[in-house]
């Protein structure tokens, strides 16, 4: 019995130093996922203060109270609210107080010593579970374009906006069917001078167009065709067009500019059709109607995360695809307060969030710019 014991020790022993030796000897302990709070819903709730993000601000308060009384607003006049988000919480009442008193604290504080102390003592810190609920949220940028446009059609605007056409339904027809049956004739809003001018513009959302005359008109989302969206960025880069290091807008549009005979192959790969409408305001409004704030509005999907909310973004520097990403994370490139005040076509699951970058060609470029990861938090007054 002995020697038995004795053999089936060293086998023990011996499967042990196998599986040591086959995960590599490591000693890194994989972090816990995060586990959402309630089915469905994209938070996890933090309870460690040794696991809160450092609550530096790195832009200006003038823009970020702005934000704050957008969102107060929001909530003033909500009428209904995701009773997902209700349950835990983020009630359109408990939303009003997290963000006065945020407000009043954020402007008491001096340092930033102070202000992770009032955020640590007064509030509950939820985590967006990110993807693979590891807390990794891949973020991008959007803006609004400026562009020349038409009222009518001319040889130098030819490509249309449309509205909502009187048969609309969900799902409506593909960007193909439509393109090719003309099936929104007599739905014409705006001329713009390129196709990639107008398609941008879906990307986006919004946009600001110059008339011939020198006014101004403004268009903003009204409705979407229903169908999955697909981009054509990355269509290129599986193509290999572009390398995924250096796709952005620019490069994007550089691209076609160069290959203009592929942009209808490209763009009718995205059975995806936004729908506008004519707007009196010169600022974009985001899908909770609020406008929406540079570098303090954000765009997630409102089916994970509460609409409205004051949240916290750290963005790192690395970009997407770039080699070795892994090798060097936590390198916090930028960290600031934002509120949820819109939607996106491809803002979808809590690995996403999109930073709205403001109006005109600058904002634009930079947004284009905008691909890389972090982690996304929210606030909630305990």
């Amino acid at each position: 019995m002995k020697s038995i014991n004795n053999k089936l020790n060293r086998l023990l022993t011996v499967l042990f130093l196998l599986i040591i030796l086959q995960t590599g000897c490591s000693t890194t302990v994989k972090k816990p996922l995060l586990s959402p709070i309630e089915p469905g819903v994209g938070l996890s709730e933090i309870t460690d203060p040794n696991q809160f993000p450092d609550f530096r601000d790195d832009y200006d308060k003038e823009t970020l109270l702005y934000s704050i009384m957008n969102s107060i607003e929001f909530f003033n006049r909500a009428k209904s609210y995701p009773n997902a988000f209700c349950s835990i919480g983020f009630t359109p009442e408990k939303q009003t107080e997290t963000l006065k008193f945020f407000r009043d604290g954020y402007l008491r504080c001096k340092t930033s010593r102070e202000l992770n102390e009032f955020i640590t003592k007064n509030f509950r810190i939820f985590q967006a579970v990110g993807s693979k609920y590891e807390g990794e949220v891949h973020f991008t940028g959007y803006g609004t374009p400026i562009y020349d446009g038409s009222l009518t059609r001319t040889e130098t605007f030819r490509y249309p906006l449309y509205r909502k056409p009187a048969d609309f339904r969900i799902p409506y027809s593909t960007r193909r069917e439509i393109e090719e049956g003309n099936l929104l004739k007599g739905n014409e809003i705006v001329y713009l001078k390129s196709k990639l001018e107008a398609y941008l513009i879906h990307v986006q959302g919004s946009g600001q167009i110059i008339l011939p005359s020198g006014d101004k008109f403004y268009v903003g989302y009204e409705a979407n065709s229903g169908h999955q969206y697909t981009s054509i960025g990355q269509l290129l880069v599986m193509d290999g067009k572009i390398s995924e290091e250096e796709l952005t807008l620019s490069v994007l549009i550089s691209y076609f500019e160069g290959h203009p005979g592929d942009l209808d192959y490209y763009l009718r790969q995205n059975d995806r059709y936004i729908f506008f409408k004519r707007v009196l305001h010169s600022v974009p409004y985001g899908s909770i109607n609020v406008p929406v704030t540079s570098m303090r509005s954000i765009a997630t999907d409102k089916k994970v995360f509460p609409p409205g909310s004051l949240a916290f973004s750290v963005i790192e520097t690395k970009r997407l695809g770039d080699i070795n990403r892994s090798q060097e994370r936590g390198q916090i490139e930028k960290s600031f307060f934002v509120l949820d005040q819109d939607t996106g076509s491809a803002i979808k699951t809590p690995a996403r969030a999109d930073v709205f970058f403001g109006i005109g060609d600058e904002a634009m470029d930079k947004a284009g710019n905008l691909n890389t990861y972090g982690k996304l938090y929210y606030l909630l007054k305990r």
